[in-house]
């Protein structure tokens, strides 16, 4: 079967970045015994390149696109000759107008979802596009693939209902090559040694709650029972929020928040490997790749809801739910398992068994064939 992942933001991609989740997935239908292309937007001009995943050849299409505010028109792709070459095409996210294109000139679409907020550049735009598309869509597209729970329910209330949660899959192949402990990840390791991390990584944004956690850490540190315990933030951002959460940290633990700018994604193996926990607060999140990654390297996490962590975590069984932003419900949560290390051990556990099973690229895309006509 030939199939066709299209990804419609107009936005260009690094070829070289550790997650992008289309070739993860392209490699996974093709040890399945199917040809698979991936189409980025590019700037400048249209051009084919030979790319190698997970021991798969993958052909990407760098295609020239039309930026309408956040969304990408790409004329080359929707001429159905083109489009004519493959079985089964996967387009990205019901708010790109692409979906609907591609849907109108091949009879065999498959829709990949992941927001589930406003996307839009302007909120206003958002129930006229729904008014126009949202049925269309829903009817034309054979199945609509959801990387969450949330999301599912999300364009379900706006009527597309054709859906089924499959997750985000992970790709280890980074962490499987890297072998030589990079300096600035050693300098990091040294800071951990003889303590027990509460593990943070990703953008330093208002999104990402990380003054909230902050706070809750500040609460954490009043007993002396914690204070081999410290937080590890990893990841840049808002210069101006940065500088926010850091006047939170009095005198006293300022040497117990360590930040750290950034790690070479490979490198943060180690960094999970010597962690005792990851907290991820996040107000907002389409999935939580992150999330992925801890759990697969065995730490026990405490995540919001709106991480994704509804899709990939049982509460209590394979990590934490905290549904408040409350602080001392964070705080409760991550004594939880500072107190027990049986149990911190234990949802670790599970959790690694959880990613390996469930959420590896060839487990989705093993769960969209399964709704895909005519797949192998």
């Amino acid at each position: 079967m030939n199939i066709l992942i299209i990804r419609s933001g107009p936005y260009q991609v690094d070829i070289d970045s550790y997650n992008l989740q289309e070739l993860g997935l392209a490699a996974a239908f093709i040890k399945k015994g199917n040809n698979c292309d991936v189409m980025y937007y590019h700037k400048k001009k249209d051009s084919n390149q030979i790319v190698y995943k997970n021991g798969c050849k993958i052909e990407v299409l760098w295609r020239k696109g039309i930026r309408l505010l956040r969304s990408g028109i790409y004329p080359q792709v929707l001429k159905k000759d083109f489009l004519a070459n493959y079985d089964a095409v996967i387009v990205s996210e019901y708010s790109q107008i692409m979906s609907h294109l591609v849907a109108q000139r091949h009879s065999n679409v498959y829709l990949y979802n992941g927001p589930y907020y406003n996307l839009f550049k302007l909120p206003f735009i958002e129930p006229i596009y729904d008014t126009i598309f949202c049925k269309k869509i829903n009817s034309e597209m054979k199945t609509v693939y959801c990387k969450t729970q949330m999301a599912a329910e999300y364009i379900g209330k706006k009527g597309i209902t054709n859906t089924v949660v499959v997750g985000v899959g992970l790709d280890t192949s980074k962490f499987d090559t890297e072998r030589e402990i990079l300096p600035e990840t050693q300098n990091l390791l040294k800071k951990m040694e003889g303590k027990r991390t509460l593990l943070y990584v990703g953008s330093i944004i208002p999104r990402k709650n990380i003054d909230f956690l902050i706070k809750a850490f500040i609460e954490l540190k009043k007993k002396d029972s914690y204070k081999d315990v410290q937080l590890v933030l990893v990841g840049r951002g808002d210069e101006r929020y940065i500088s926010k959460c850091k006047s939170l940290i009095s005198d006293e633990i300022k040497n117990e928040v360590v930040w750290c700018k950034i790690i070479k994604n490979a490198q943060l193996k180690f960094v999970y490997q010597k962690a005792y926990a990851f907290l991820l607060p996040s107000i907002q999140e389409i999935f939580g790749m992150v999330l992925l990654e801890a759990m697969y390297f065995g730490l026990p996490v405490i995540s919001s809801h709106s991480a994704g962590a509804g899709t990939l975590i049982q509460n209590g069984i394979n990590g934490l739910i905290v549904e408040q932003f409350e602080v001392n419900e964070w705080k409760f949560a991550i004594e939880s398992i500072l107190d027990d290390y049986g149990y911190a051990s234990e949802l670790g556990e599970v959790a690694t068994e959880t990613i390996k099973r469930d959420y590896m690229w060839d487990s989705i895309a093993k769960k969209m064939m399964i709704y895909m006509r005519n797949c192998k």
